[in-house]
């Protein structure tokens, strides 16, 4: 019997024995998993039934069967049944047997069969029982997925053994030429060496014992041959090394960088992704608290953990570039900033890689001198053929400036077309823009824009926004607070911005109707003297009580999660002279919930990805009905943007979300699909 012959049946035997043990275990342990997946979801759906239909709004008989028939219509659950204190029947809602036709053969379900529990929860009202709902889940997914396993197994152990012969047949034919190659192969090696540099391919040792002698002298002078090869490229990597490389990480550093960015928009021969695309995006990532980990931890420490940060941003990158897509570039600006090119990459290709480079950044943070973990800030822009190294890293600054403003650690999105817009502001550094505030506070060329913002079923009389803006005196364009406010925070100039939007709204207040809303920069709040100027300018007897109870003084949720005693101190000055108080970006961070009962408020705004991926996500339904459970039953309005269609408008509805009154809401479906929308 041939080699080939023998290696083929002794594989054959192998997979069945493979297949049949991986089969085993598999559906065993899937066996297993389902039947406390279904134990646990019929348990967690009975509990949170039960505690939706004990809510005193929801005792009247038609709000239960709507409530069970939504939950029942999601095609999970066999039967959803109420009764009453008493044992009768009030709701029985029972999927019929002709649901579906069954592909899962008997025999699978004979010899796995699936346990579906019946969970049974008392429904109350207060201290009095008012019934139980009993919940059985569907089984017959749970069915699929085992017959889904079991074809997975079989196709992957048919695929395994195909590959396994191929293989055997190509080391067969491998077998019978070494020794017709062997000697003349490894001799024309090493000529080809000597003649282009390129090392030739080690072997393993002689196939043939007769030729072992002659192996050893061709080893040993293929071995010197190469030792003189390896130490002329280590000595030209040790040059380029040195000229492109960061001393500490092993990044490409800040020269290497512009070099392939202005390549790259150049489109300049022999860049392949500005020839292949001529777009892309840059990102920057700047870690906020060197000094402070430079403090807490000695220079070999921090040295080895930036390196670990490289390394793993490295990993992320690989691991998530878009196939067809030009390899992202990571690159070391200076102590404290990384960049990332990504060339060839639009909007949308960005989000998957951002959200793993984040995640990935997040699990190797380390603790300060302050005691807490370290933050990340981050900025992205695109660019084109018509932009220069000067207007992307212009950006990207103040993109970060912006990160820095807002405190959190999402990614601020600074596109070319919105920096276009700000004329000669947008291109000045840091001394440029001190100037620019200082002089317009000082000249009096700060004001306010002014919006109407009207909410369905809103109660609140002619609700307002504003947003501080001022004039250039050069041209007497207006700059919005979205772009002079993060410099302001960065050169610790927007604890006067805010003193004078609030000076202006309440002079707004006395010459118009309504309720006025003003932003407040979460960094003035922790610049000193800020709280007792804001009581101070609150507590003059030129301003009327009604004026000050018209007024909203708006701040991000991030404070309340980092800033608690601040924000704490914040409230209570509000509250003292009936100023309202307005959270915003709650959604980003749900554990400000734990503190807002601690403090006045008027409003929550949500908007972003919770919103507009609403129907695509259970946790952030369960997390919405949380908020405007919480929030409604305080008093608090809720109001939301950044709706993407009819179906989320009418859920946010029903659980008493206001949503702007002017704004249309097309059929699911209807709305652009693969747009980078920037929240």
């Amino acid at each position: 019997m041939s080699l080939l012959r023998q290696l083929l049946i002794s594989v054959t035997i192998a997979m069945g024995v493979i297949f049949a043990g991986t089969l085993w275990l598999s559906l065993s342990g899937a066996q297993g998993y389902l039947n406390e997946r279904l134990q646990v979801e019929a348990r967690n759906t009975a509990s949170s039934l039960a505690l939706s239909l004990s809510q005193p709004g929801n005792q009247d008989p038609v709000t239960q069967e709507l409530l069970l028939k939504a939950l029942f219509d999601t095609g999970q659950y066999h039967s959803i049944v109420l009764k009453s204190p008493t044992g009768d029947v009030v709701h029985d809602l029972v999927r019929g047997s002709e649901k579906g036709v069954s592909h899962v053969p008997g025999w699978l379900e004979a010899l796995f069969p699936l346990s579906v529990p019946t969970v049974t929860q008392a429904v109350s009202d207060g201290w009095k029982q008012t019934g139980e709902v009993t919940v059985t889940p569907e089984s017959g997914y749970a069915r699929q997925v085992l017959w889904n396993i079991a074809w997975q197994v079989l196709l992957l152990v048919v695929a395994a053994g195909v590959l396994w012969a191929v293989f055997a047949i190509a080391l067969i034919r491998w077998l019978r030429k070494a020794l017709q190659t062997e000697v003349t192969a490894q001799v024309q090696a090493i000529a080809d060496m000597q003649a282009s540099g390129v090392p030739a391919p080690v072997s393993t040792g002689s196939r043939i014992k007769e030729l072992a002698q002659v192996h050893n002298v061709i080893a040993s002078v293929r071995e010197r041959v190469r030792a003189t090869a390896d130490e002329q490229n280590r000595q030209i990597e040790t040059l380029e090394v040195a000229l492109h490389s960061d001393d500490v990480t092993g990044v490409a550093n800040r020269r290497y960088f512009i070099n392939e960015l202005r390549r790259a928009l150049r489109g300049e021969e022999g860049n392949e992704a500005a020839q292949a695309t001529g777009y892309g995006h840059v990102l920057i990532f700047r870690q906020r608290d060197l000094s402070s980990i430079n403090a807490a931890h000695d220079r070999q420490e921090t040295d080895s953990w930036l390196r670990r940060v490289c390394d793993g941003v490295r990993e992320a990158l690989v691991q998530h570039a878009e196939p067809g897509r030009p390899q992202p570039q990571l690159a070391r600006l200076n102590g404290s900033d990384f960049v990332v090119l990504l060339a060839g990459y639009d909007g949308p290709d960005t989000t998957d890689l951002l959200e793993a480079l984040r995640q990935k950044l997040d699990s190797l943070r380390i603790q300060t001198s302050e005691q807490r973990l370290c933050r990340w800030c981050y900025a992205l822009t695109d660019y084109g053929p018509n932009c220069d190294v000067g207007q992307v890293l212009a950006r990207l600054d103040h993109g970060l400036m912006r990160a820095e403003n807002a405190g959190h650690d999402e990614v601020e999105y600074m596109a070319s077309s919105e920096y276009r817009s700000l004329g000669v502001a947008g291109n000045a550094g840091e001394s440029s823009w001190k100037v620019l505030i200082q002089d317009a506070l000082r000249e009096g060329r700060v004001h306010l824009n002014v919006e109407p913002v009207i909410y369905s079923n809103d109660d609140t009389p002619d609700r307002h926004e504003a947003l501080l803006a001022l004039r250039d005196a050069a041209d007497g364009s207006s700059v919005s607070g979205y772009l002079f406010m993060p410099p302001a925070v960065r050169l610790g100039l927007s604890g006067a911005c805010d003193l004078r939007a609030m000076q202006l709204g309440l002079e707004w207040l006395r010459q118009q109707p309504g309720t006025l809303s003003l932003r407040v920069s979460l960094a003035s709040l922790l610049l000193p003297g800020f709280l007792e100027q804001m009581e101070q300018q609150l507590s003059s007897s030129e301003i009327q009580p009604t004026e000050r109870e018209r007024l909203v003084l708006e701040v991000d949720a991030h404070g309340f999660v980092a800033y608690p005693d601040e924000l704490q101190s914040f409230c209570s000055i509000a509250t003292k002279f009936s100023v309202g108080v307005g959270v915003r970006r709650l959604a980003e961070q749900p554990a400000a919930l734990l503190r807002l009962h601690k403090v006045r408020i008027r409003y929550i705004k949500l908007g972003g990805d919770l919103i507009s991926g609403l129907m695509e996500s259970p946790g952030a339904v369960q997390l919405i009905a949380a908020i405007t459970e919480s929030a409604i039953g305080q008093g608090v309005k809720v109001y939301a943007h950044d709706v993407p269609n009819a179906a989320t408008a009418t859920l946010l509805r029903e659980y008493g979300v206001l949503l702007p009154a002017n704004e249309t809401f097309p059929e699911e479906g209807d709305e652009n699909e693969g747009e980078f929308v920037d929240n």
